[in-house]
């Protein structure tokens, strides 16, 4: 099992937002979230620890925490996104949303979905460095 001691971590700032993720998790795939994931290499840009039945998901270069996800609820996810523009420069909810479902579906092996959910991403990003309209 990860500890946050296992590598170089920074709390999460005051400037937050919060959204939910609705999602049916197994036993087997608590237990996966709980294991947490140590970066093997320079690439691997997540470092995440479970403590106190809630996920930390923190930049591996930096340390940074952007999402606490909270797992006590079963079938509702409590997320807690990092707001600081000195931290995390992502503003768009959904595209927050689409990436820690990402995040979560490698942890639990569940990665089919994924392709689907980084287009998504990508798109909501792409809309807003353009200044488009998101919807």
């Amino acid at each position: 099992m990860i500890k946050k001691s296992d590598w170089k971590t920074v709390e999460m700032p005051e400037s937050v937002e919060r959204f939910s993720i609705e999602i049916s998790l197994s036993e087997e795939e608590m237990g996966y979230l709980r294991e947490g994931h140590k970066p093997q290499e320079m690439e691997d840009k997540w470092f995440m620890y479970y403590e106190g039945e809630k996920l930390f998901l923190h930049r591996s270069w930096t340390g940074f925490c952007i999402y606490i996800v909270d797992l006590s609820e079963r079938g509702r996810l409590h997320v807690t996104v990092n707001r600081d523009p000195e931290q995390y420069k992502e503003k768009d909810v959904e595209a927050d949303r689409a990436m820690v479902m990402i995040l979560l579906n490698s942890l639990i092996k569940r990665n089919g979905e994924n392709a689907a959910l980084m287009k998504k991403y990508l798109e909501r990003r792409a809309r807003a460095s353009d200044g488009t309209k998101q919807g």
